[in-house]
């Protein structure tokens, strides 16, 4: 009996076991399969995510660059938390300037990044009025301290006899500074300032005035911008003749050229960058470079991930006679790792050909919308042809219907007539989630931004308002 009960109890004792080893042992619950297509991460494009990092804007940091004889100003947005970030180079309209470019910036950096923002040649510090030590910088190329019209580019050299106005044959910075000066707001005249009266904040992007004089002075190196649809007794507005009869001058490959030196040089000149701002040290990534820019900005970004731009160069015989000759030039730099072109550059224009794209490799995302036509009458077509004509492999399209040139820009609500404050546009919001995504996957390696740029939750969220294309 004794021996009987023991072989029970032992019995028991296995069996409770095995279940009790069973129970360990289950497997977990098979997550739900979704592929890369329906993947559908918690991001919600029409509420771009916050960043959480704390962010310094810096100003005014100086490179001097040796070889062109030129001294390059740029900003820097970075995280205040210490840390190691990857690097975006932010490239702004031809026209515009640093300082008015720092939406997007301060929105990537917030999460994580340093952007790094130059102030090209080009830009111009009050509309209106065009900065003529930039200019000079720019175009003396013998340094003598005046301009003959052979140094100019092509589109400001038939506006020259204006700007010579003692008709010596050369331009001082004295006679382009007071160019830039006639006029006021509406052909009015320059009015004397009144002390008391607080000066007037440079007009943004979309505002609904506009300079006389100082629009044509612009037009000079104006980037392609939206143009406003025809409005009763005011012209065709911004960008599409600047509602006096000027057009914006067309890309131009030697800028764009020039524009590139500008980002190679911030990427050979780490050791400057922290001497002249500190709070940069240890903070570069420069494994992880990213390029973006938008208009003007974005065609360099191209150039700069690879694609191959043609550039005219005169020819001059011993006899004195004179041939064109055109030359394919590829600037790509392998620091570069991803781009972002905010209403790119298509062919036939900046010395860009179909060719040229078949060279540009990166990981790249476009993006342009229904009404984003510039004032030479490209479209949303042409925009799309940098991301049609490059090689396959982590190529993303972004397109939002309604969105103007300005939505790419970082363009921020603004008061309307009678004070009243415009709605939010949520085309920004999309902007900003797509944008942030792309850098992300492509320069965080971060899979849920690689699942979201490979699923359709832009659309959905948006009702088709806003769709990414992938090849």
């Amino acid at each position: 009996m004794f021996w009987t009960r023991v072989a029970a109890v032992a019995m028991a004792t296995l069996f409770i076991g095995s279940l009790s080893l069973a129970q360990d042992v289950q497997p977990e619950p098979t997550p739900d399969k979704t592929t890369e297509g329906d993947a559908k991460p918690s991001v919600d494009p029409n509420k771009a995510p916050e960043g959480k990092f704390k962010i310094v804007t810096v100003s005014e940091i100086k490179l001097k660059d040796e070889a062109r004889s030129k001294e390059l100003s740029l900003a820097a947005i970075f995280p205040e938390e210490a840390g190691k970030y990857p690097v975006i180079l932010f490239s702004h309209s031809a026209g515009s300037s640093n300082d008015r470019s720092l939406t997007l910036p301060q929105y990537w950096a917030a999460h994580g990044f340093v952007v790094l923002v130059p102030n090209h040649p080009d830009a111009r510090q009050r509309r209106g009025r065009i900065n003529a030590d930039q200019m000079f910088e720019q175009y003396d190329k013998d340094k003598d301290g005046k301009l003959s019209k052979e140094e100019l580019p092509e589109q400001m050299q038939a506006f020259f006899d204006m700007l010579d106005s003692d008709s010596d044959g050369f331009l001082t910075k004295e006679e382009m500074s007071a160019f830039g000066g006639r006029g006021g707001r509406g052909g009015r005249g320059q009015q004397p300032e009144d002390p008391e009266k607080p000066k007037e904040e440079p007009n943004k992007p979309g505002e609904d005035d506009f300079d006389m004089l100082g629009d044509s002075l612009d037009s000079f190196i104006e980037d392609p911008a939206q143009p406003a649809p025809p409005q009763p007794g005011r012209g065709q507005g911004r960008g599409q003749g600047r509602g006096r009869g000027f057009a914006p001058a067309p890309l131009d490959a030697k800028i764009g050229i020039d524009r590139v030196a500008d980002l190679k040089l911030i990427l050979d000149s780490a050791k400057a960058l922290i001497e002249a701002e500190p709070r940069l040290k240890d903070k570069l990534d420069l494994d992880k470079v990213g390029v973006a820019g938008h208009n003007a900005g974005a065609y360099t970004a191209e150039l700069i991930g690879g694609a191959s731009v043609n550039v005219e160069e005169t020819v001059k015989a011993e006899d004195g006679t004179e041939t064109k000759d055109i030359k394919t030039q590829n600037l790509l730099d392998k620091r570069v790792k991803s781009i972002l072109a905010l209403s790119p550059a298509g062919a036939d224009q900046g010395g860009l050909t179909k060719e040229s794209f078949k060279t540009l490799a990166l990981p790249m995302m476009t993006m342009t919308g229904s009404e984003d036509t510039t004032g030479e009458g490209q479209d949303a077509k042409w925009k799309k042809q940098p991301f049609e004509l490059a090689p396959e492999g982590s190529k993303y399209h972004v397109y939002i219907e309604g969105a103007s040139n300005w939505t790419f820009g970082g363009a921020q609500p603004r008061m309307g007539r009678g004070g009243q404050q415009q709605p939010a546009n949520p085309s920004a919001e999309w902007v900003k989630t797509s944008s942030l995504m792309f850098w992300n996957a492509t320069l965080k390696g971060d899979e849920e931004a690689k699942k979201w740029l490979k699923g359709d939750s832009l659309k959905e969220a948006t009702e088709g308002k806003a769709i990414i294309e992938r090849r």
